[in-house]
């Protein structure tokens, strides 16, 4: 796919007899668990690439590291509610103390509610801020020399490595800016290549446009600036096969035979096919390379997968299943073996599952093995609502270790489910919630309030179920909906009541925005009204309105509280 407007460039390959690669995690993300994503690739390249040396990084920790030292040395200034600096950095000392040292007991909510809330009110104000420099330095724009010196000190153990190849992990759609940074600023300083992946770019319609376009528009005081100049590849899909092969392509010819690679050659762009490694073949993933006493727990709570995709794959607002190629499965009797693995290396008894969902034959299974091997952990995953979670699988459940389940819930109209493609009945979810909940599971729901043409009799709805439903919800994650670039909403509006759609005017390729107009039901404008509205009776419902945030600390608690407690917990 060529780009006229395409700069001739030539991109070397990046093979090396005696590889080093450096694989990061840019902030940032809650440092409460670390990251799958860059584990799984180091301990793949370990075992697939001769003479390769790997080191791992997760710099969205160590921002957040960074960032306690330097407000209690008075370095860094940052004011929350109406306190100054040096309280300010003093309260968020005793908050992160505390949430590294909570063990929580039944009832003991109050104290853990207050230093969460305090730490989010910090991630708030300090992450926009950061954003905020973060993109002027990438533009060249005057900032802080404390800040200049804040985002170099995060890049020096990196580049003290001497890496050839350099991975940027983006996660999420606000990692991006913190990505093209360190590339600007790696750039600078190394001649190793620099490919970035993640999931962002998996669920990118077009993740080709982060090398074809400007980042964002030109202004009086903002040249253009294009990834391509600082980006040598993308990856848009799974990584593991795609770095393997990028590591040992020595020519161009190689190049082509990269999959999921997206990058110039010559000044003709190059979209790879698509393609992924067996997840069968894929060795126990290293957290060795982590300082695993460093997160925000009393313990290490480690990310695991026993699948990838998504088996439903059709909810109408979601684009999470584009992260992989397909829907696979491992052995059951290889996932119980890491669990063991990770246990006995790590000293680690807490695990989240990461699988975009485990369904009930498969769960079964799964909770089953754990409890003939003896395998005493505790652990969360993501579940879809359906009857078949019914009492005794629940039971099963529980007593494999099960003590958080999160569950889409994401509205009790079910003319609003139908359309959504969720696949599920209200009375259905209904009566899994009360089943989870009876066998000692904390339940998560994910709510998701004007989703187009939704009434607002249909929210009205929805928060009736919340109340109706409240000793049952442990723990909440809700927000209003927007659309998603790729989603079927956005290539099919007419279904969904939607007569136009546009881009916001701050919508760029760092922060994309569009916006929608329905012929039906609410305007988005209505239903943040609404919603925000709620605030007070939505706080209100879960244990903790901050589990909904921070999902390790709510397992923590459901480790904690090993009862038949969870319909009964709230204070």
């Amino acid at each position: 796919m060529p780009s006229a407007n395409a700069a001739s460039v030539t991109i070397n390959c990046c093979y090396f007899k005696n590889m080093k690669i450096s694989l990061l995690a840019v902030p940032h993300t809650h440092p409460t668990c670390p990251p799958l994503g860059p584990a799984v690739l180091s301990s793949y390249l370990q075992e697939n690439v001769a003479d390769i040396s790997v080191s791992v990084f997760d710099l969205s920790l160590d921002y957040y590291l960074s960032s306690f030292a330097k407000m209690k040395e008075g370095s860094l200034g940052i004011r929350l509610y109406k306190w100054d600096e040096k309280t300010t950095a003093a309260n968020i000392e005793q908050a992160v103390s505390f949430l590294r040292r909570w063990h929580p007991v039944q009832g003991e909510l109050k104290e853990y509610n207050h230093w969460a809330t305090l730490f989010l009110s910090f991630e708030t104000v300090f992450n926009a801020f950061m954003a905020d420099m973060a993109e002027r330095a990438l533009y060249d724009q005057p900032v802080p020399k404390a800040i200049e010196n804040f985002f170099a000190e995060l890049l020096q153990p990196v580049l003290a490595e001497d890496p050839n190849l350099i991975g940027l992990s983006v996660l999420y759609q606000q990692q991006l800016v913190f990505a093209a940074l360190f590339a600007k600023m790696l750039k600078q300083q190394s001649d190793a290549k620099i490919v970035v992946g993640g999931a962002t770019l998996s669920v990118m319609h077009a993740p080709e446009t982060l090398l074809v376009n400007p980042l964002a528009p030109k202004t009086e005081d903002r040249p253009e600036i294009f990834c391509r100049d600082l980006f040598d590849y993308l990856i848009a899909g799974e990584g593991e096969l795609a770095l393997q092969r990028l590591c040992l392509a020595e020519t161009a010819e190689d190049l082509r035979h990269v999959p999921n690679l997206i990058y110039f050659d010559d000044g003709r762009l190059r979209i790879n096919a698509p393609d992924s490694a067996d997840i069968e073949l894929f060795p126990f993933p290293d957290f060795s390379r982590f300082r695993l006493n460093d997160y925000l727990t009393p313990e290490p709570v480690l990310p695991l997968m026993t699948s990838r995709g998504c088996p439903w794959a059709k909810c109408s607002f979601c684009t999470h299943h584009h992260s992989y190629l397909r829907y696979r499965t491992r052995k059951i009797e290889d996932c119980v073996a890491e669990i063991k693995f990770l246990q006995e290396r790590y000293a680690c008894n807490l695990f989240y599952f990461y699988d975009e969902m485990i369904p009930p034959r498969r769960f079964r299974k799964l909770a089953e093995t754990l409890i003939s091997e003896n395998i005493e952990i505790h652990y969360g995953a993501y579940a879809k609502p359906v009857k078949s979670f019914d009492d005794e699988l629940c039971s099963i459940l529980k007593h494999s270790g099960c003590r958080v389940l999160q569950w889409g819930v994401e509205s009790a109209s079910q003319r609003v489910l139908d359309l959504m493609c969720k696949g599920t009945s209200i009375d259905d979810v209904q009566q899994v919630l009360h089943c989870a909940s009876r066998a000692g599971i904390f339940n998560l729901v994910f709510v998701l309030f004007g989703f187009p043409s939704e009434t607002l009799a249909e929210m009205e709805e929805t928060i009736r179920f919340l109340e109706r439903n409240r000793d049952d919800i442990h723990a909440m994650s809700s927000g209003t909906f927007v659309m998603a670039e790729g989603s079927l909403v956005q290539s099919e509006p007419e279904r969904f009541s939607i007569r136009a759609i546009c881009e916001q005017p701050q919508s760029s390729l760092l922060y994309p925005a569009l916006d929608y107009e329905t012929s039906r039901g609410m305007t988005p404008q209505e239903v943040r009204q609404h919603y925000n509205g709620q605030q007070k009776f939505f706080n209100e419902i879960p244990l903790s309105p901050r589990f909904g945030t921070y999902r390790e600390h709510l397992l923590l608690y459901g480790a904690g509280n090993d009862g038949e407690e969870a319909a009964t917990g709230k204070e």
